[in-house]
């Protein structure tokens, strides 16, 4: 046929796997270092290079999670230290809120 002879010729193969990148697939190919710039990325793309950049950018994100998670662990450990070597303890606080509250009673009640 026709179409398969300008096929062979352009020695292109059929769109079955290929696919029109949106934006976003454009951001994701980018980040991945598939392409350097948004305009390098061709009009169509194969479904195996976008899936594979999609799994390269999860894999990235999800180190940035864990990173950020340490972190944020981190931090938490030294401001607990922090917070008991003041002595300014949840413990403290609730013995203080609950002695407020009794004061507050206690002022109610003799009014």
């Amino acid at each position: 046929s026709l179409f398969s002879f300008i096929k062979s010729l352009t020695g292109y193969k059929v769109f079955k796997n290929d696919r029109r990148p949106t934006s976003f697939d454009k951001k994701v190919l980018v980040w991945a270092g598939r392409f350097k710039k948004e305009e390098d990325i061709p009009k169509h793309v194969s479904s195996e290079v976008l899936d594979a950049a999609r799994n390269s950018v999860r894999i990235k994100v999800c180190y940035i999670m864990i990173a950020l998670t340490l972190l944020g662990c981190l931090a938490m450990v030294i401001t607990g230290k922090e917070a008991a070597k003041r002595d300014h303890t949840l413990l403290r606080m609730n013995i203080e809120k609950k002695a407020q509250w009794r004061a507050e009673v206690e002022k109610d009640e003799a009014a």
